[in-house]
C-alpha cells in the first residue's frame, strides 16, 4: 500500500509560490517543523520552478490587455517590460551550465546575508575544532619525515627528504591557529554588526545564536596558557 502524501508537501510549495520562489529550502522547513533535505526532495520531485513558471505565466495570460502598444514590445511608448521571475531565469541558468552536485548547493544555499555568515563561522570554527587533530603534536620526540622530491641520474638517485621536529610542528601550528581565530573572531564580529544593524527584521533565531557561540569561544572557565619557545640549539642536543 502506497504510502499515504504528506499534506506539508503542498504546503510547502505554496510557501515558495506565495515568495515567488524567492525563499531557501531553511526557512520553509523552519515554518513546517520539517527538516531542510525533505524540503529539497520535494522541490526538486514536484518540479516547484517549473509550476511557478507555469502561475506566472497562467497569471499574464488572464491579464486584460491594454490599448495599444503591449508592455515588451519595441514599438510600445511608455510601457516597461513585462515583469519576469528573475529568481527562476538564474537558477534555470546554473542548471544548464553548472555540475548538478554544485547546482544542488546552491538550491540549498541561503540567501539572507546573516545566515550566509553564520555558515561561514560554523565552517570557520569546525576548521579549528577538526585542526586539534589533523595537528596534534604528541610529544617532544614527535618528528615527521617527508619525502620532497626525487632526481635521477645515470648512476646515483638522489631524495629529497623534510624533516620536522616536534617544535616545528607545533609553532606551525599555533601560528595557523591563530590566524584561524582571528578570522573566526572577525566573522563573528561582522554577524554581530549587521544582526544589531537590523535588529528588528531578525528572527529570534538569529538573535540567539550569536550568544551561544559566544559563550564557547569565549569559555571564561579556561585559564591563560603561557607558551616559552627555545631555540633548538639551546634546548636539544
Amino acid at each position: 500500500m502506497p504510502k499515504p502524501r504528506s499534506p506539508n508537501r503542498e504546503k510547502s510549495f505554496e510557501i515558495y509560490k506565495e515568495h515567488d520562489g524567492n525563499i531557501e529550502n531553511r526557512r520553509i522547513a523552519e515554518m513546517l517543523g520539517i527538516s531542510e533535505k525533505t524540503v529539497g526532495g520535494w522541490k526538486c520531485k514536484d518540479a516547484w520552478e517549473a509550476r511557478l513558471n507555469g502561475v506566472l505565466q497562467s497569471k499574464e495570460r488572464s491579464t486584460p490587455k491594454e490599448k495599444g502598444g503591449q508592455p515588451g514590445n519595441k514599438n510600445a511608448v511608455g510601457h516597461g517590460a513585462p515583469e519576469r521571475n528573475n529568481n527562476a531565469e538564474k537558477h534555470g541558468l546554473f542548471r544548464k551550465y553548472l555540475p548538478e552536485e554544485t547546482f544542488s548547493i546552491i538550491e540549498q544555499m541561503p540567501t539572507d546575508p546573516l545566515d550566509i555568515l553564520w555558515d561561514q563561522i560554523q565552517i570557520a570554527y569546525a576548521a579549528i575544532i577538526r585542526a586539534q587533530s589533523i595537528m596534534y603534536v604528541r610529544d617532544q620526540k614527535d618528528s615527521t619525515k617527508t619525502k620532497i622530491g626525487q632526481k635521477d641520474s645515470d648512476t646515483v638517485t638522489e631524495e629529497r627528504w623534510e624533516v620536522q621536529q616536534a617544535w616545528d610542528k607545533q609553532a606551525n601550528f599555533l601560528q595557523a591557529q591563530a590566524r584561524a581565530q582571528k578570522t573566526l573572531e572577525g566573522l563573528i564580529k561582522q554577524y554581530d554588526e549587521l544582526l544589531h544593524k537590523n535588529w528588528d527584521l531578525a528572527t529570534e533565531e538569529q538573535k540567539a545564536r550569536i550568544n551561544a557561540l559566544r559563550a564557547k569561544v569565549e569559555d571564561k572557565t579556561d585559564k591563560p596558557i603561557h607558551i616559552t619557545f627555545t631555540k633548538a640549539s639551546d634546548g636539544h642536543g
